[in-house]
């Protein structure tokens, strides 16, 4: 209620100003800040650790814009990467997403790569990122480099199906206040950002901002209302300060804390206790809060060389604490990496450089929880080297690049990730290139430490048995490294001045992708086994015990099956994707972008479908955003959007988990008006086409299924510059 108080009391203040301010804003500000054909000439960094203009890359990249960002409406940064061709995005709850590029989505998605400034947020406890503990300040987002395909290379491990980089802001392009305010349905009940920036003579800059969001439960498949509330506040800051013409630093932290009301649905064998059976199988609601808090330090320096090369050294630590039902963890991560680059001759580019990184886990385990563990305290050591040369054999037209990094992980032990590439310019209006590359996904430590007692499967008749499965740890198999290659085929071309498109075709092939090593099955006691001949196994009574089953300590019989998991399948992708960008008008800009990918798995070749674990990603997508402003106040945004549905399905768990999910259609409209010089106001309704249908079934956790909502929201935008 306080929050909801002052957000009423400084959106009131914001609407006062336009008493005493005239609206009018520069053609910068009323226009977007640049069409895609322009950001083509601007520099991107994440494809070679290097700056080069999206034209001269020989890789998929696409680049969110600070402009873009704003006039999506979006709220969060996965809801920013529906922007982006090829990459998938699917709402698991209010605070909850599954978001991946080329495949094998889920809440933790494995292959993806997504870094904040260069920092990693990618979970080594969990192989994923955490996107609810990652509630960024939007406005402090300067861009987002999206890097689709493998870019071991450059970042190392994990950087499989692609690298996410979210760049903020400079110091110096932030100063004044600035309050970013929101109210509107549960899914944007509130947001409030507070932001103040300053500027020194010596052209230091500091600033430091408050960000909060709330959200309000939402609603299952059935209708019945979901607990799933959300509550993140975070405090943030950066310093940046030039030393001449030729060294830069800064510093950057943040704090967090954040609340996230969830239900799982934990196996039970007690029928007494199961929820909705029909629906969600033999489970019972466990209804809980899950605390996130901790913080992060960063810092960089780059240094310019004599010759046109560049030093930089950036370091960071990260601590993080949270739970879930019977479990917990905190870690703290200490980074290091740095970089050299410098010209060799007037034909060769070199970086070299290396990265070292420690994270130490303590995880605590309740006995007789849903999640068991082999041990409380892991820590993950990672450190790498790598070289790459870029050959220019025809100026301006047709260059080489070539390197590898060598890379030694806790669970993954070393792996050497080579690519080459290559870049023809035969024209300025259009590039073509072509890459190889391999790159590997190293193990977490869920999936080498820990198990989960999966699945209850009650007896359905005479002659049945009571079932409990439980996933053994991945490290009874030696779970390793999944290795990937890849190649790409790229075109780019600036059809006229305000036609331009970018294809890419791809085709990977994975090895050894974690997956189902096999299982055993054991008796509770003499009856079950007398009635399987299985062998007897007195863990299997206590497992019957904990989750359930009437009178299993007095000799109801059961059966316990353990699956193992480890490196099982080859796996092989294949996809298009296309991005367009149209403007028939100085005012109107159009984007088109579409994607189509084949996912094929399985032990022998040719390769034949598994939908169980390889069907969470959408065969196709599309989406048309248009941007247009009525006049230098007013802006009208539309986004439509097409994603296929999915196979994913399990074959025991209810009506719930046992249905594929439909193809859905998506629209976000956007209305906004500069009212004044510093305020800035504007509507939102987002998910307008909603079927109120789940969009992926909760798979890393088992989160009961909750339905995105429609969304509207007003927001306010004021900044005193």
């Amino acid at each position: 209620m306080k929050t909801n108080a002052l957000q009423c009391t400084i959106l009131i203040a914001l609407l006062a100003t336009t008493s005493h301010v005239q609206a009018a804003v520069t053609n910068e500000d009323a226009w977007p800040e640049l069409s895609l054909g322009d950001l083509m000439k601007v520099g991107v960094e994440s494809a070679s650790r290097k700056k080069q203009s999206v034209s001269n890359t020989a890789a998929a990249v696409f680049v969110i814009s600070a402009s873009d960002i704003k006039r999506s409406g979006a709220l969060t940064v996965p809801e920013i990467l529906h922007l982006a061709p090829g990459v998938e995005v699917a709402r698991l709850g209010n605070n909850k997403f599954a978001v991946s590029i080329r495949g094998f989505n889920g809440r933790m998605a494995n292959k993806l790569l997504v870094l904040v400034d260069g920092r990693s947020i990618y979970s080594s406890l969990y192989g994923g990122v955490i996107w609810e503990t990652e509630n960024l300040p939007l406005e402090e987002i300067n861009r987002i480099e999206v890097i689709r395909g493998a870019a071991g290379l450059a970042w190392g491990s994990n950087a499989v199906n692609g690298v996410i980089n979210i760049i903020t802001k400079r110091a110096q392009d932030t100063t004044g206040w600035l309050v970013d305010t929101h109210g509107g349905t549960a899914t944007a009940k509130a947001g409030l950002m507070l932001r103040y920036g300053t500027k020194g003579e010596d052209g230091s800059a500091f600033r430091v901002s408050m960000n909060e969001q709330r959200r309000d439960g939402g609603k299952e498949a059935n209708g019945r209302d979901a607990q799933d509330i959300w509550n993140d506040r975070s405090l943030t800051f950066r310093y940046d300060k030039p030393n001449g013409i030729d060294t830069r630093w800064f510093f950057s932290g943040r704090i967090f804390d954040s609340q996230s009301d969830e239900t799982w649905l934990v196996p039970t064998l007690n029928p007494a206790a199961m929820y909705n059976s029909a629906q969600y199988g033999a489970t019972r609601l466990t209804p809980f809060i899950s605390n996130r808090s901790g913080g992060d330090l960063l810092g960089r320096l780059e240094q310019t060389t004599d010759g046109g090369g560049e030093v930089r050294v950036q370091t960071y630590f990260e601590k993080f604490q949270g739970d879930v039902p019977s479990a917990s963890d905190n870690h703290n991560t200490f980074d290091f990496d740095a970089q050299h680059r410098f010209p060799l001759g007037e034909s060769h580019d070199i970086v070299w450089g290396g990265n070292w990184r420690q994270t130490k886990h303590h995880n605590a385990m309740q006995p007789g929880g849903f999640l068991t563990t082999s041990g409380a305290d892991t820590t993950v050591n990672l450190s790498s080297l790598f070289a790459q040369d870029e050959w220019t054999l025809l100026p301006r037209t047709f260059s080489l690049q070539g390197g590898v990094r060598v890379e030694r992980q806790t669970f993954g032990g070393t792996s050497p990730q080579p690519s080459a590439r290559a870049l023809w310019t035969p024209n300025e209006q259009q590039s073509f290139w072509l890459s190889w590359s391999k790159s590997v996904r190293s193990p977490s430590v869920v999936q080498r430490k820990m198990g989960a007692y999966a699945v209850a499967i009650p007896a359905s008749g005479s002659g049945t048995l009571p079932v409990m499965v439980y996933a053994a740890p991945p490290e009874q198999t030696g779970f390793g490294n999944e290795k990937v290659r890849t190649i790409e085929l790229g075109h780019r071309a600036q059809w006229t001045p305000t036609l331009y498109s970018d294809l890419t075709a791809y085709v990977s092939k994975y090895e050894g992708v974690f997956g189902s090593r096999g299982q055993t099955i054991t008796a509770n006691n003499s009856t079950a086994s007398g009635i399987t001949g299985l062998p007897v196994d007195p863990a299997c009574t206590a497992e019957m015990i904990s989750f359930g089953l009437p009178n299993a300590a007095f000799g109801a019989p059961g059966l316990c099956v353990t699956h193992l998991y480890g490196n099982a399948l080859p796996v092989r992708t294949r996809g298009l994707e296309l991005s367009t960008e149209w403007s028939p008008l100085p005012v109107w800009r159009l984007q088109l972008n579409a994607s189509h990918m084949r996912v094929d798995a399985g032990e022998n070749t040719p390769y034949t479908s598994n939908t169980l674990l390889y069907g969470s990603s959408p065969k196709y997508q599309g989406s048309l955003r248009s941007s247009y402003n009525l006049n230098a106040d007013l802006q009208f945004d539309f986004w439509l959007r097409r994603i296929g549905g999915l196979e994913h399905v399990a074959d025991y768990g209810g009506a719930s988990a046992m249905t594929p999910i439909a193809a859905r259609t998506e629209l976000d409209l956007r209305f906004a008006e500069q009212v004044t010089s510093a305020l800035e106001l504007s509507l939102v309704l987002q998910n307008l086409l909603s079927k109120q249908e789940i969009q992926f079934h909760p798979d890393y956790m088992p989160s009961l299924p909750v339905v995105p909502q429609r969304t509207i929201y007003l927001k306010a935008l004021w900044h005193d510059r």
